[in-house]
């Protein structure tokens, strides 16, 4: 498995030796493709909706059928666990053979065909019977299921799904509905009756908006559950896992996380864990589940199932483990592993971390506040709705901490809220609040509601600090548990890849002769603003990958993969890692994956996965590449190799190569995956041409360091066979360029005209402001992309400036025959001259129209 992440994620050997410093490697091989593969460059988007059943019994061998768009004919499927393997029936159906030892949990399942790899979806994999909806002749059939089991379903448009199950007098019944954590579209509602038809229980939302409904049974006898979407609507696409049955349950941990290599007591929570101490959802302060004075308590028949506790010892695994369960993009923070208590059939997340973890404790107020040590992880639990727990520190003028909550990233229902107060707790200094910054966009959405912050001291003393739920309600709630983590500002990243497509989830299809492009996202925490290189490793024949760099504070970048002509089929999981610059040492460690799991929502829906597979499928019927560093010709300093730097122009040149295809229509070109700063520029490529290119201007504040973009060119080609053409889309190559320090600054003149007529000879004034110690010759001319001076029927007549000279004045001259309309990236072009030689440039970019 993979899953790890900078700086502590997921596997713990994998962490670790990362945090030393040592690089790490790991490999998966890549599988032939069943079949051979035709298809153009323009494939379309592999999107699997849905795998039905979406669950299956362990030991066992269950059909499914593979549902989606642009799958093409499928011949086999993958999953990230090798426990799953699939046997190819008729159409778009597998049987999907469960090996008897796959641990519990929910796994990656893609489906492959003459498209390549599709997007994922996620399977479920039970210890408990599986039974399969049956198809229903009246609608308001009862489908009778023995008590614990698995029942996958799927709801259509109006439909409730109803089943029938005998239990006796005291069974305590979980009965739970998975739909939004296994990828479905179903926002589901789950009722419970009596035989009479009375509604004994209800619920809409209990593990997010997934449904959970608990009961002691009051009486011998059969009990009805039924299953709606909320506003009955319903598709293929709204299938559900439906456990009922009386096994263990854990619903959270106190603590929620363990310092790694550290036994440690944790007591979990939740339902039938045969304890007799059972802890209810509203609480008193007398009885907080963390007192060890709590009192014995006995479930009532005929009424929904209060919380028993269990207190076990638990170390973090040694060696790297997966995570079979749901994890949205927020929680990639969170370094974890999977707990299973003994009877259980879902596991629970516990987290780890690198520094020493303690326990809140009756610490409501400043007089009982808990003093921390820095660095650590404090656990605790706001039970009350207006509880707010107290802590102290003890720091020196000018020191730096960082805050850090966690809660919603784990699953607890609270918005956290942390508060610097002073040596009295009177006044506050600082507080922080969510984290709105969302990197992933609707694909991958990272916002969310747990609060951190950077806080510098002062003075030495004494500080109070707070957390509370903002979200409290009325009724006592024992599962907003949280962490705190309060530690000094040490720099921290973690990085994401996910395929490229921003409309719809997508595979990762390399057509043979042309390039896919996957973005990686860095989530940079506690000041980590060094430059990021990511590098592929372990790639198959044909398949090449350049290493890119996210430069100071960037947080995407486009990673280009390129399939040789004569690369064979295959597929199989990318294998990436992030070198940091540590300064005297480089530290290496592998990146996390994502994945869309659907589009048309207001806030996106993503998730993280164990890898990403990449295939190489189709042929290529049109390549770009580009060219960030194509010398210039100077007129008089010969083939200038380019130096770029802040305040600076990188002119990108892009080949189109037809790969045998008449490329007729114009391209039109974009940037993908630019920096911030640096401001988006298209262009195009007029039809019949096969070179053309895109600047971007390098701003000022720009960082000195070593980025990477891309080159997306969009373009209309001939359908084979046909007189219609179809819209195509391709990436370049990724560029990478290094930004020095600038040796001087060019800047257009306010009253630098605008328009020149046919003809017509203009005076621009511009100004030359060295920097950085360089005291020498600046020649400055009128130049645009491959063209220095004579541009385009437009001629410059260029200066040279010695000593403390600061401005100059460029003569420009319009021929009479002179293109009319803006000139694309016009621009006055500085050479800074040392020993005769130009060294440094810089430009600025001139908006000038020809008119008549």
């Amino acid at each position: 498995m993979f899953y790890a992440a900078i700086n502590c994620s997921g596997p713990q050997s994998r962490r670790r030796s990362f945090l030393r410093g040592e690089s790490v490697s790991f490999h998966r091989p890549w599988l032939a493709l069943l079949i051979y593969c035709s298809i153009c460059s323009c494939i379309s988007a592999q999107q699997l909706e849905s795998v039905f059943p979406a669950s299956a019994q362990a030991g066992t061998s269950t059909p499914v059928v593979f549902a989606g768009n642009g799958l093409g004919n499928l011949s086999s499927a993958r999953s990230n666990s090798s426990g799953l393997t699939f046997r190819k029936l008729e159409d778009d159906s597998f049987t999907v053979d469960v090996a008897p030892d796959t641990p519990p949990g929910l796994y990656d399942v893609e489906a492959i065909g003459s498209n390549g790899v599709s997007s994922a979806r996620t399977f479920s994999v039970t210890r408990q019977q599986h039974v399969v909806e049956q198809e229903r002749s009246e609608p308001q059939t009862t489908q009778s299921v023995p008590l614990n089991c698995v029942i996958s379903g799927r709801i259509t448009k109006g439909d409730v799904d109803s089943y029938r199950f005998t239990a006796h007098q005291g069974d305590r019944v979980i009965i739970e509905c998975w739909a939004d954590r296994i990828d479905s579209s179903l926002r589901a509602m789950l009722e419970l009756f009596d035989v009479d038809g009375k509604r004994l229980s209800v619920n809409r939302g209990f593990f997010g908006v997934d449904p959970v409904v608990t009961y002691s049974i009051p009486t011998d006898g059969e009990y009805i559950v039924k299953l709606h979407d909320l506003v009955y609507s319903g598709s293929d696409n709204h299938f559900y896992r439906l456990d009922v049955g009386m096994g263990p349950r854990v619903v959270f941990a106190v603590p929620p996380v363990v310092e790694g290599d550290q036994a440690s007591n944790v007591t979990l929570y939740g339902w039938n864990l045969n304890e007799s101490e059972s802890i209810a959802a509203g609480e008193t302060e007398q009885q907080h589940p963390l007192s060890s004075a709590s009192p014995v308590r006995h479930v009532l028949s005929g009424k929904p199932l209060s919380f028993d506790s269990k207190t076990v010892r638990m170390t973090a695994p040694a060696s790297g483990t997966a995570l079979p369960l749901r994890r949205r993009p927020a929680s990639l923070t969170v370094d974890g592993f999977a707990h299973y208590f003994d009877g259980a059939d879902v596991p629970i997340q516990i987290g780890i971390s690198d520094i020493p973890v303690v326990l809140e404790h009756e610490n409501n107020s400043a007089r009982t506040a808990k003093t921390l040590e820095v660095p650590t992880e404090v656990a605790g639990q706001l039970v009350r709705g207006d509880e707010r727990d107290w802590y102290a520190i003890n720091v020196r003028s000018g020191e730096v901490l960082y805050f850090e909550a966690f809660g919603q990233r784990i699953d607890s229902p609270v918005d956290l809220d942390i508060s610097i107060l002073d040596s009295r707790g009177e006044v506050s200094l600082a507080d922080f609040h969510d984290d709105v910054d969302n990197i992933g966009g609707l694909r991958f959405p990272s916002s969310h509601l747990d609060p951190a912050g950077r806080w510098v001291a002062p003075a030495d003393g004494r500080y109070f600090v707070t957390i509370r739920n903002l979200i409290g309600s009325i009724a006592d709630d024992a599962r907003r548990v949280y962490r705190l983590n309060v530690r000094r500002e040490e720099p921290d990243v973690k990085l994401v890849a996910i395929a490229r497509d921003p409309a719809a989830p997508a595979g990762v299809n390399i057509p043979r002769g042309g390039r896919g492009v996957v973005d990686v996202m860095a989530f940079r925490r506690r000041g980590m603003s060094r430059s990021l290189r990511v590098s592929a490793r372990n790639l198959p024949t044909g398949l090449n990958c350049p290493d890119i760099w996210l430069g100071p504070d960037v947080t995407t970048a486009p990673l280009v993969l390129t399939a040789d002509a004569g690369a064979d089929p295959v597929v199989g999981p990318l294998e990436l890692f992030c070198h940091v610059d540590a300064g005297a040492a480089e530290t290496v460690g592998p990146l996390l994956y994502g994945t869309m799991v659907r589009s048309g929502l207001p806030t996106g829906s993503g998730r993280l996965m164990e890898e990403l597979p990449v295939s190489v499928a189709g042929d290529a019927r049109i390549q770009i590449t580009a060219d960030g560093h194509e010398p210039r010709q100077h007129q008089l300093y010969g083939e200038l190799k380019v130096r770029h730097s802040p305040g600076g122009i990188i002119d990108v040149a892009v080949h189109v190569d037809g790969l045998g295809t008449q490329v007729d229509a114009p391209v039109r070109l974009v940037g993908v995956g630019l920096p911030p700063m640096i401001a988006n520029q298209t262009a195009m490529i007029p039809a019949g041409r096969n070179k053309g290119y895109v600047s971007f201007y390098l701003p000022h504040s720009l960082p000195v360091g070593t980025y990477s973009l891309a080159i997306r060119a969009d373009t209309k080609l001939r359908t084979a066979g046909t007189d219609k053409t179809e819209d195509v889309t391709v990436y370049s190559n990724a560029v990478t360029f290094e930004v020095h320090p600038p040796a001087f600054r060019i800047n257009l003149d306010l009253t630098a005209p605008r328009k020149i007529k046919r003809g017509q000879i203009v005076q621009v004034g511009y100004t030359a402001r060295r920097m950085n110690g360089f005291i020498s010759k600046i020649h400055t001319e009128l130049a645009a992309p491959g063209k220095v001076t004579n541009v385009g029927r437009l001629r410059g007549r260029g200066v040279s400036s010695t000593g403390q000279a600061e401005s100059g004045t460029i003569q420009v001259i319009a021929n009479e025959d002179a293109d009319l309309g803006m000139h694309p990236f016009l621009r006055l072009y500085a050479v800074g001259v040392l020993e005769d030689e130009a060294l440094y440039h810089g430009s600025c970019l001139l908006p000038m129209e020809i008119v008549e």
